[in-house]
């Protein structure tokens, strides 16, 4: 994956009020604006950015494996 096209830190805009990070928990002074979520740091946004992608592949692959088993009836 190019990472010049798709940037966590670009990601974020400043919060109209703090709030804990939905990483770590920290004060957040970020929004997240693909998910709309208070972020403390770009590597929390990055890390928000991967449990997403992972979420999604685990997701994807399990849809597969559940096809497959409803094939073999």
């Amino acid at each position: 994956m190019n990472n010049s096209l798709h940037r966590a830190e670009n990601l974020l805009v400043p919060a109209s009020k703090t709030e804990p990070c939905s990483i770590c928990g920290k004060e957040a002074r970020f929004v997240e604006i693909s998910f709309e979520s208070p972020i403390c740091s770009a590597e929390c946004a990055k890390q928000m950015w991967k449990q997403y992608v992972d979420t999604q592949i685990s997701r994807k692959y399990r849809a597969i494996t559940d096809f497959a088993k409803s094939q073999d009836r």
